[in-house]
């Protein structure tokens, strides 16, 4: 009989459940949401104290969770449904526990990973940070903004107890998110727990001109496509992206496959060490409230763009030179201007080892350096679930946002992933790669302009920009000395474990 290491070392082949009884054990003990993204529109994160609680009403307050917890099992057979009948999957909704939680409720058996344990204020604040896959080389911290600073009014207020769980409810109907919600609240404050807040998720979206979702794509507040370069470890997701990307591939010239997309289900999925069944696992998961100026952004890349004299039609490169990517998701690094339809995702950096086509300070090229073969990269990858916060006004036509709706506040993206290790996944790459100005090593490329929280050097290589596309053509390519600044502050936020569903059902022994 396979093992959960095993099953965890391949791909998953979710479809031959009925023929696989461990497969079916897994994925109906797994919470939905972690193999695959849930995809609804409209969600609600409610953030729950058990201060004042015996151990036995925190149990039973769990266990009543347990049983409106979607299994991954239930939202890939709603997917495929919805795919190929258009049958509504309806709701989704996970339960997270903080380690505070997991210390109130009296857990035997609690999760390991040492940044959990820590919680995110502390750990944000930390500096230095150690890394196991860097012995000996301590990098600066996180650079959280304190707790003192975060959102007002709701759960992240200053003074409001740390969250020790969090309820995740989603759906494409607003008004069926908030009368679960209500409920929900009711059930909480039954069992005696207190609702500290409730951070409201609302996905913005942009049709292509042709390709992409039938939705549109997802796009963040500054207006680039958000969500692309997901991992994927469900082979059915895999050899559908293969047929989907490997004809731009052709159409371009470019070899395939020049970025893997493919991941082993362990890098984002551990068993859980509390499970109540053999095939019992969860995933490490980090909530983060990211409030985004959207005004001071798009002045920085008018500025840029002035700063390196791009011609006035081309100083959308300008943001895309920060980003690494267009508005449409066009990588920077394989284009000029923005193509129509859906751009590929098949794109690594090994055509600009100088940075011109793409800095190295690019956001996507800080998160994610696409280093064909290198492991110790690939390592950091997350399993991202965001969804954007807060509304703008549209353009006329619905396309996009309309260009004088430029909010310095109250919109942004609650960025959430899945992993097997914080400390080596997401603070590495927060740590290491965004907010660290000399990577990659000798660089001095500065910090990452979306998300990096430390400062930049004024007059140093910290703030130089190239823009090489003009010598394609045999032009010049253009540079500036130009600190960018990061338009992004954290609002909130902290480290949970979405455990086995059996444990939620079961969470004392």
């Amino acid at each position: 009989m396979p093992t959960i290491a095993a099953i965890l070392s391949r791909h998953i082949e979710w479809t031959k459940w009925t023929d696989d009884p461990e497969m079916m054990a897994l994925l109906s003990d797994l919470q939905a949401n972690i193999l695959k993204g849930h995809g609804r529109d409209h969600t609600a994160n409610v953030f729950i104290s058990f201060d004042g609680m015996k151990e036995t009403e925190i149990s039973a307050l769990l266990t009543d969770l347990s049983f409106a917890v979607t299994s991954a099992l239930d939202q890939l057979r709603a997917a495929a449904a919805f795919k190929s009948a258009g049958i509504s999957g309806g709701r989704v909704v996970c339960v997270f526990l903080s380690a505070k939680g997991y210390a109130k409720l009296g857990a035997k058996s609690v999760p390991s990973d040492v940044a959990f344990r820590d919680g995110m204020r502390v750990r944000g604040r930390m500096d230095p940070l150690n890394f196991a896959s860097l012995p000996g080389v301590p990098l600066p911290g996180l650079n959280d903004e304190p707790d003192t600073l975060w959102e007002a009014g709701g759960p992240w207020a200053p003074g409001k107890a740390v969250p020790d769980a969090m309820v995740l409810v989603a759906d494409d109907d607003p008004g069926l998110v908030a009368d679960a919600t209500s409920s929900l609240k009711t059930a909480i404050a039954d069992a005696g727990a207190q609702v500290l807040g409730v951070d409201i998720g609302l996905a913005q979206r942009r049709r292509q001109e042709r390709g992409g979702p039938t939705k549109g794509e997802g796009i963040e507040h500054f207006g680039y496509v958000d969500g692309r370069s997901q991992p994927l470890f469900l082979q059915e997701d895999i050899d559908e992206n293969k047929k989907a990307e490997e004809p731009k591939a052709i159409v371009a010239g470019d070899p395939w496959p020049l970025w893997e997309e493919s991941f082993l289900p362990s890098q984002f999925i551990v068993a859980d060490p509390a499970a109540r069944t053999k095939f019992g696992c969860g995933s490490y998961f980090v909530y983060r409230k990211l409030e985004q100026n959207v005004e001071a952004f798009k002045r920085r890349e008018r500025q840029l763009g002035g700063w390196l004299q791009e011609p006035v039609a081309d100083r959308e490169r300008a943001g895309a030179l920060a980003v690494g990517r267009f508005e449409d998701g066009t990588p920077v690094v394989l284009r000029g201007q923005p193509v129509s339809g859906d751009p590929t995702n098949n794109f690594n950096y090994d055509g600009d080892p100088g940075g011109q086509l793409c800095p190295f300070r690019g956001h996507i090229r800080k998160t994610n350096p696409r280093t064909a073969g290198d492991e110790f990269e690939r390592r950091r990858i997350m399993a991202r679930r965001g969804i954007t916060f807060g509304e703008r006004q549209a353009r006329p036509d619905g396309a996009d946002f309309n260009e004088d709706d430029r909010p310095s506040g109250g919109v942004g993206l609650i960025f959430m992933a899945y992993m097997n290790d914080i400390n080596e996944q997401f603070e590495f790459t927060q740590a290491a790669w965004a907010g660290n100005v000399d990577f990659p090593p000798g660089s001095s490329a500065g910090i990452d302009p979306v998300i990096g929280q430390r400062a930049n050097t004024p007059g140093t290589p910290n703030t130089a920009w190239i823009d090489g596309h003009p010598a394609i053509g045999g032009g010049t390519a253009l540079t500036a000395d130009y600190d960018f600044k990061t338009a992004v502050r954290l609002i909130g936020g902290d480290y949970f474990f979405a455990p086995s569903i059996s444990f939620l059902q079961q969470p004392l022994p």
